[in-house]
């Protein structure tokens, strides 16, 4: 969350980052199962009222990690419903100590009291349904659309980190076990802290409250990397995830980002790795390998 010394460029791209991620629906927002939002639903929340559109287009344009999205068109589905909030029942009135016999009697015959029977359900309403998101030629950025297309909107969404529940894989890239898929996963390392070790060999790596495990395609030389403070790298066997039962899936988002939800559990367990390396005073010291733990050091030409 912003704070009351961040930049206005840092607190934008951190209000942005919460109504997007995390946030949405709290801020009373539709969120659609592919992360979008339409763009002025956002700026009119009051944590963006320092935020105008324009801002908007410099932040998701100069984001270096490419952590938002903006799309262009419209969204043909019908308004979701909102979910209606059932009445309280009400306490029936205690007896007051002290009353008198008349009323304690009045008042024990309303709390035994039969009620009247409810009146019958609403007929069912249809089951609301998503419709796909139509994409339009976007116009000159900032610019709204032409009267050739007058439904034609600006939507934002988070590429990726999302702790919003999102329904749908339509904003995400599947990962396949080919050539052209083991390029686009590259390394597929996550980056965590050593510390964590003792509990991470045990349990597996965790989405946690995120829907997905991060991962990155690369150590050096790439937009998307490991946390520059990490000191354990666990490295993922694509393969080995893809010809799982049921098989785990791997995707790639827009800005490049590599995404796992593991398995039914959230969990990618280390049968599916293909290494963990520790980070310790400059060198790398491999401490799982092959199913299991060892401890060398890592060669220099190694991956």
């Amino acid at each position: 969350m912003p704070r009351p010394n961040d930049s206005p460029d840092v607190a934008a791209s951190k209000g942005l980052a919460y109504i997007l991620r995390h946030g949405a629906e709290k801020e009373g927002l539709h969120i659609r199962s592919d992360g979008l939002v339409r763009l002025v639903d956002v700026l009119a929340r009051p944590k963006m009222k320092a935020v105008d559109r324009d801002t908007v287009f410099r932040l998701v344009e100069e984001n270096a990690k490419k952590r938002f999205e903006l799309v262009f068109g419209y969204d043909p589905s019908e308004p979701k419903p909102k979910k209606k909030q059932q009445p309280k029942k009400k306490k029936p009135a205690p007896v007051v100590p002290g009353s008198s016999q008349v009323d304690a009697v009045a008042a024990q015959l309303a709390q035994t009291a039969v009620t009247p029977a409810p009146p019958p359900p609403p007929p069912a309403q249809p089951e609301w349904k998503e419709l796909d998101f139509v994409t339009l030629p976007a116009p000159e950025a900032g610019s709204e659309a032409g009267p050739s297309e007058p439904r034609g909107e600006w939507f934002i969404r988070a590429t990726q980190g999302h702790s919003i529940k999102l329904e749908g894989t339509a904003h995400l890239e599947p990962v396949l076990a080919d050539d052209a898929g083991r390029v686009k996963a590259g390394l597929l390392v996550h980056g965590t802290q050593w510390k964590l070790w003792a509990t991470l060999k045990e349990t597996g790596l965790s989405k946690m409250a995120r829907q997905h495990v991060h991962l990155a395609p690369a150590l050096k030389d790439h937009r998307i990397l490991p946390r520059n403070n990490s000191t354990l790298l666990i490295f993922l066997d694509l393969d080995q995830m893809l010809a799982a039962e049921p098989p785990i899936p791997v995707f790639a988002a827009a800005n490049g980002v590599i995404l796992t939800p593991g398995d039914k559990d959230g969990i990618v367990a280390k049968e599916y790795w293909r290494k963990a390396v520790h980070l310790e005073h400059g060198k790398r010291i491999v401490v799982w390998e092959g199913g299991k733990e060892v401890e060398r050091e890592e060669r220099e030409d190694e991956e």
